[in-house]
């Protein structure tokens, strides 16, 4: 059958998913979600048109608290879809790898609690892809020396490295047998530090490719570092190619898949029913579940920060767009409100347009409090590491984002002495900044409610006395959250001795 064509256009349905891809990639939802509409009304059945519909927003973040809602009753509808497919023609099958590399639940997972969402969207991706792979067989674990595979996008300068690959290093080689996936593939500083643990295979490779390596590896244990964050690993980790398969929790939301046997996750954040929000079984690691080292040196403050004024205050809320939900809108604007002398800083986007997009998202709510976007609000692009910490030292203290909680920014920041308000959540997600605060002596910068979270950071402004006394306590505290060794004993012994369930 010919490929269907647009008489205006001249484009196939194809060329309009194409397009849509690029779209995307530069962050223009709206235009995006035209071209696929376009792709839809030439084939209903093109099923990556339909795919990435479902899981890609319109807009960088949602606007409104009905626009979470849209996004998940489309969400859900997209899944019953694919669930009632009928995989029988060859036609229909050939699509779905398409699917399944082309993107994520991303975006789904930061609008709330979604472990009962992330069990049936697992039990359809993995109906789809042993539709076309069956996978191996499982099989005992009796090799002496394990052979441990970790299978990673983010082998560079990025939280997942920096998280795990020390943890990776300090595995006993004489014990295990290591190899690494690097499957975005290019030569740095993290990949050069993985080869020393042991076999680095690197990318780019096609999924197939990945898959047989996979295959003729024959490992003992599969880790995925950052399951949920890049479709390669989603397509991968669908169907079973080690006797265990596990995922750290690199992106800290349950998979779903019944081809995932483990989730390792750090003991300390997790709440106590934590095991109700995963499909696979939980893994505590004790502590906080990395091997990230502290930084020796404190980072210069970022020049042309600060103002002159004596009582000027600068705020700090370093989390990603994608964190900020249409109530930290409101939330901001109380907090600017009550400290008529703060500016606050954020860190939301690499790209302008997007940091626009939020500053414009923002306006109605602050200016209903009467404060001024455009003075009192500063968005940077996203920075190196240096002079992101040089920002935060900048800062006089911060505030954790409301939904989705800071885990890497408060291993970064809270070293420094910059106090972060937190609002506890139920899952672990919601948690670190508030369990790393507890930690440190430092409870009292945890709310239960928004008016708690406003009330502290408040405080915190007009209080100097109280953040100085905070500042001391967190720097003075800090080394119990790099404190490795329980962990790193716990991730050995668990890789030794688990067996397939």
């Amino acid at each position: 059958m010919p490929a269907l064509t647009d008489p205006t256009s001249g484009k196939t349905p194809a060329d309009w998913v194409n397009a849509a891809f690029e779209c995307f990639a530069v962050d223009r939802f709206g235009e995006g979600h035209a071209a696929l509409d376009e792709a839809l009304r030439l084939d209903p059945s093109f099923l990556r048109a339909r795919w990435l519909a479902m899981q890609c927003p319109r807009a960088p973040a949602p606007a409104t608290t009905a626009d979470i809602e849209a996004f998940k009753a489309s969400w859900r509808d997209g899944v019953d879809w694919f669930e009632r497919l009928d995989l029988g023609p060859a036609a229909v099958r050939a699509q779905v790898p398409g699917c399944l590399a082309s993107t994520t639940p991303f975006f789904l997972h930061y609008l709330g609690e979604c472990s009962d969402d992330m069990r049936r969207y697992g039990a359809m991706v993995h109906r789809l892809m042993s539709a076309l792979d069956p996978g191996l067989p499982k099989r005992p674990v009796v090799r002496r020396r394990r052979r441990i595979v970790f299978c990673t996008m983010l082998l560079q300068e990025h939280t997942v490295s920096r998280l795990f690959v020390p943890l990776i290093e300090r595995l006993d080689r004489n014990r295990f047998e290591l190899h690494v996936l690097h499957m975005a593939g290019g030569d740095n500083p993290w990949a050069r530090r993985a080869a020393r643990c042991g076999t680095v295979h690197a990318g780019p490779r096609a999924a197939i490719d990945w898959r047989n390596l996979l295959a003729r590896l024959d490992a003992d244990i599969v880790v995925y570092l950052d399951l949920g964050m890049h479709p390669m690993t989603q397509l991968l980790s669908s169907i079973r190619l080690a006797p265990v398969q596990c995922a750290l929790w690199g992106h800290p939301v349950t998979t779903g898949l019944p081809s995932m046997d483990c989730f390792l996750g750090p003991d300390a954040f997790e709440p106590p029913d934590g095991q109700s929000h995963y499909s696979e079984r939980l893994v505590r690691l004790p502590g906080s579940g990395h091997a990230l080292a502290r930084r020796a040196e404190p980072p210069a403050p970022l020049e042309g920060i600060r103002r002159a004024a004596p009582d000027s205050l600068e705020i700090l809320c370093p989390q990603s767009v994608f964190k900020l939900m249409p109530a930290q809108d409101d939330a901001f604007a109380r907090v600017l409100e009550a400290l008529p002398e703060a500016r606050l800083h954020l860190v939301p986007h690499h790209r302008d347009h997007v940091r626009e997009w939020l500053r414009e998202r923002m306006r109605p709510a602050l200016a209903a409090r009467g404060v001024d976007v455009d003075t009192r609000l500063v968005l940077h692009g996203l920075m190196p590491l240096d002079r992101f910490l040089g920002l935060a030292s900048s800062c006089d203290f911060a505030i954790d984002s409301l939904g989705w909680s800071g885990g890497m920014t408060a291993l970064d920041l809270l070293p420094l002495g910059l106090p972060i308000v937190a609002l506890e959540g139920d899952c672990m997600r919601e948690r670190q900044t508030a369990a790393m605060l507890g930690h440190l002596g430092a409870a009292e910068l945890v709310a239960t409610d928004v008016d708690g979270y406003v009330a502290r950071a408040t405080r915190l402004g007009r209080d100097a006395v109280w953040r100085d006394g905070l500042a001391g306590r967190l720097r003075q505290n800090a080394p119990v959250l790099f404190d490795a060794e329980a962990t790193t004993r716990a991730f050995s012994e668990f890789l030794a001795t688990v067996q397939p369930g």
